[in-house]
């Protein structure tokens, strides 16, 4: 009894820090924010009538996974069948332009992981990279039209779908002919790309990094409560942490807005699954053809992970796009749209001459 008092403790006194950090960071950045938003209004902006968050497929979901979690799961389109898998916190509105420019030439298969955008909470709570994995299996198994897919994973997506391919290793090559890979990795975010001596501090790290997920997962409305509070410093950070040089800022409010809609129960649920994650033995296994695509400023998955992933992979091709962050569909959809438009008319062109 007095060892789980001293853990709770501990557990409290974490988490009094992180909460009196970020009121300490919120105080002190409110001025210098204050002007930062008065600049993002007056910048000019390319998408400001731009309709994201509207653009959707029409429902074939839903569809139930291994644990009887319902999937939303859309279609649009005609062609050849691409699956795709969106990052944390997002939803299947994240291809908008895919929608918009790719539609008339593919079949787009999309669906929102567990948790977010119209998919339901696990009854099982299990919120592994496994479930993740078997998630995109049941979406390719009910939607697939039992024909041959690509798989395009995005993030968490990515590393869902690097996850399937050690899951499933039978049906790469049969039920699915390709994969493109966008600003993912193979190993946790971190510790898996550090020397020895920094890996043993990342793991003291995440062991108070558990401790104070854990006290937080129990306080998850106070969280929620604060991120709207806070909802002008989280814009900021998108804008930082997930994009290039002067991006468009309607398409970094949309993606504020899509972090926002998913809630810090789940937040809290799949952080530590991608901080541990590790599935680089599934790589050097993949035999299809595989595009890895990577924003040269990514700060949250960076260029060395996309590499990394690209080398251990026999044939991948690397694109590194520049000055681009972690979601190039949208801020440069141009060229992923020409990129995946390429690598589809090559993929199915090499599958017809078989």
């Amino acid at each position: 009894m007095a060892e789980r008092g001293r853990r709770a403790r501990r557990a409290g006194l974490i988490t009094g820090a992180i909460t009196l950090g970020i009121g300490a960071a919120a105080a002190a950045g409110v001025a210098a924010e204050r002007a930062f938003q008065r600049r993002e209004r007056t910048r000019p902006d390319p998408y400001k009538d731009e309709d994201y968050g509207m653009r959707r497929g029409r429902s074939i979901g839903p569809v139930a996974s291994f644990d009887g979690t319902l999937l939303n799961v859309e279609e649009i389109g005609t062609g050849p069948t691409v699956v795709f898998s969106h990052g944390f916190s997002l939803n299947s509105t994240i291809w908008h332009h895919q929608i918009k420019d790719l539609s008339s030439e593919i079949r787009m298969v999309m669906y929102d992981q567990r948790g977010h955008g119209y998919s339901a909470l696990p009854p099982s709570e299990d919120w592994s990279l496994d479930a993740l994995a078997q998630d995109l299996e049941a979406v390719i198994r009910d939607a697939s039209n039992r024909e041959p897919v690509i798989v395009v994973g995005h993030s968490m997506g990515g590393m869902a779908t690097l996850k399937y391919c050690e899951l499933f290793p039978d049906a790469i090559g049969s039920r699915v002919r390709g994969l493109v890979l966008a600003d993912t990795t193979s190993a946790d975010l971190m510790g898996g790309l550090l020397p020895n001596a920094a890996r043993r501090l990342q793991s003291a790290v995440e062991g108070l990094e558990g401790i104070a997920l854990r006290a937080l997962q129990g306080r998850t409305e106070n969280v929620d409560t604060f991120r709207k509070r806070a909802n002008n410093l989280v814009y900021i950070g998108t804008r930082l942490m997930g994009f290039g040089r002067d991006p468009s800022p309607t398409q970094v409010a949309f993606i504020e807005k899509l972090l926002s809609e998913v809630p810090s129960s789940v937040w809290l649920k799949l952080i530590p699954t991608m901080l541990g994650l590790d599935v680089s033995r599934a790589l050097e296994a993949i035999d299809v053809p595989t595009l890895v695509v990577a924003g040269e400023k990514d700060k949250l998955t960076p260029l060395h992970a996309a590499e990394r992933i690209a080398d251990s992979i026999p044939g991948a091709e690397l694109v590194v796009m520049p000055d681009t962050g972690h979601i190039p569909m949208l801020e440069r959809h141009d060229e992923f749209n020409a990129l995946l438009r390429r690598f589809v008319a090559r993929v199915t062109t090499a599958d017809a001459t078989r």
